[in-house]
């Protein structure tokens, strides 16, 4: 007992350590940070020259595409009022005569009153804090605008607290939103892509579609037309560029087509949704038909490649994008089984010494 951590309880020991430094870094790290924060002064409008504390004359401030909100003071030393007085309102233009709703320029965005440190020098004037959302905000910058004004000072000791005051003296704070750019393009198409759908609309004419393990795809007939094969385990062969024949689906490719239910902004048709569970090892060429829903109760129209029916068809020829890699580990593997193979014959009739 007199070691403390004994060989049997060393792991216990350096667990208990590990535990103590995890749980403590957090809060030296947050303290730090907290520090580095509040020794970070806020904008204000302040200005010193010659013994004199005055407001400059404009306050450039900026929030970014990655923030979401910046403070300002009108001043750290002065009493001031800060105008719109309606924290609501806003300016949007330079000239700052007509103020408007910030909201209605940034939906759910406002202008608070901070409270202060009492212990700072300058607790007793306001921080404003200025908050817009991002996804609120357009790809286009925006500029407000506030304006803050002195208040002459209200007795001898506040004028001799702080000489040289120029009561009226203005200071335009200038606030640029940068705008947040919009998604990825790309991925914006991907999107658009998934959830487009393909329609094969008319008698006598072809759409052309890919579809592959990572996006399925989706199409439907025109109004009036029916699909074909009627079995969604069946589709026509269309390696020769002819649909046709008949054949199962998974005997060309690892896939499985769905009814996904009806479109109800256009026609009410089936929608259907092609989805690939394997990639082939190479491009592997499909094709649906879209009949006239009457041809297509006619059995004798609908056996697999009748005569005619293509004729009165809409053809949708699809191409299953083929994997390479997928087609090259798929023959080394077979390889290896074939030497191991051979290596187990050699040794079941004792050729390899083991």
């Amino acid at each position: 007992m007199a070691q403390g951590c004994a060989l049997p309880r060393v792991s216990r020991c350096f667990l208990a350590f590990f535990l103590a430094g995890v749980l403590l870094e957090p809060s030296s790290s947050h303290a730090s940070s907290s520090a580095n924060s509040s020794s970070t002064p806020v904008p204000s409008c302040d200005t010193v020259q010659k013994a004199e504390v005055s407001l400059q004359g404009e306050l450039l401030l900026t929030v970014g595409p990655d923030e979401e909100s910046v403070l300002f003071k009108c001043s750290s030393a002065q009493e001031t009022t800060l105008d719109p007085p309606n924290q609501e309102n806003v300016y949007n233009k330079d000239s700052c005569s007509e103020a408007v709703l910030l909201q209605s320029l940034f939906a759910s965005a406002t202008l608070e009153k901070e409270k202060n440190n009492p212990e700072e020098g300058d607790a007793q004037t306001p921080t404003y804090k200025l908050t817009v959302p991002s996804e609120s905000r357009t790809a286009n910058d925006t500029v407000l605008y506030y304006k803050c004004k002195l208040q002459p000072a209200s007795d001898s000791m506040r004028s001799h607290e702080i000489q040289g005051v120029q009561a009226g003296k203005e200071c335009k704070v200038k606030i640029t939103v940068e705008g947040v750019p919009p998604k990825d393009l790309e991925n914006e198409q991907i999107e658009e892509q998934q959830t487009s759908i393909i329609e094969c609309a008319s008698a006598n004419a072809t759409e052309e579609a890919s579809v592959s393990a990572e996006s399925p795809l989706s199409f439907k007939c025109g109004q009036g037309l029916t699909l074909e094969p009627r079995a969604l385990t069946d589709v026509f062969n269309d390696r020769d560029g002819k649909c046709t024949p008949q054949v199962t689906l998974q005997s060309l490719v690892d896939a499985t087509l769905e009814n996904t239910g009806t479109d109800t902004h256009q026609n009410e048709q089936s929608v259907y949704q092609l989805a690939v569970k394997t990639a082939p090892s190479e491009d592997t060429a499909l094709c649906y038909k879209c009949v006239p829903s009457s041809s297509s109760n006619q059995k004798d129209k609908t056996a697999a490649g009748g005569e005619g029916s293509t004729e009165e068809a809409c053809l949708l020829k699809i191409s299953v994008k083929g994997d390479a890699t997928s087609a090259a580990e798929r023959t080394w593997t077979a390889a290896q089984w074939a030497v191991a193979v051979f290596v187990a014959g050699q040794v079941l009739r004792g050729v390899v010494d083991v």
